[in-house]
């Protein structure tokens, strides 16, 4: 008989974190490109020190948190989030043109707003990188657009394949790759567990 509900996230790998964190601070080099650029030809030097100042200070919080991902502890707060919305947001104040309707600055508002929110995990994605057991079967999503769900009257086996879920049924196989989950050998193990039954 399979378990009661059961639920394992899926921790990422820290090589996946380092890519991601990598990603994410892409749009903080240019705006230090851009603001040194901008303060070399002279144009705009209020611009060109918010652009070198918000650059700089994403930049600084990226390297602490690539700093952080080695450590076996998790933050409750992901200050690379707060400080990246905080620092769109002041973007989105100079922007902004109160005689003027609709504007990118509103946009950047909002997302200030979201990566604050998320920093501060107020704001959590639901049901993505997540294993979910239940008495009539099991679902697993890698990502968004990623999943796979199963009920056990249809599975006949699981197993590993290199670093993929090979889900054996009446039907043939399904796979789902865990190449960016550190904790495959627990997901496995226990889908394993329930199917040995």
């Amino acid at each position: 008989m399979p378990p009661m509900t059961r639920t394992i996230p899926l921790q990422r790998t820290a090589r996946s974190q380092k890519l991601l964190l990598l990603n994410d601070m892409i749009p903080s080099l240019i705006l230090l490109a851009t603001g040194v650029g901008t303060l070399l030809s002279g144009t705009n030097t209020k611009l060109a020190i918010a652009n070198i100042v918000s650059g700089g200070l994403i930049s600084v919080f990226g390297v602490r948190e690539w700093r952080g991902l080695s450590k076996e502890h998790h933050h409750r707060i992901q200050w690379y989030d707060v400080v990246s919305g905080c620092v769109i947001m002041l973007d989105a104040v100079m922007m902004y043109k109160p005689w003027k309707g609709f504007q990118p600055a509103d946009l950047y508002f909002a997302l200030s707003l979201f990566l604050i929110l998320k920093g501060f995990s107020v704001i959590k994605p639901k049901g993505i990188r997540l294993l979910k057991i239940s008495e009539d079967g099991f679902s697993i999503r890698t990502g968004p657009f990623f999943g796979l769900r199963m009920e056990w009257k249809d599975v006949e086996n699981v197993s590993m394949n290199g670093t993929s879920l090979v889900v054996s049924t009446h039907e043939g196989t399904k796979k789902i790759s865990l190449r960016l989950v550190e904790n495959r050998d627990e997901v496995y193990q226990a889908l394993l567990s329930v199917v040995k039954k």
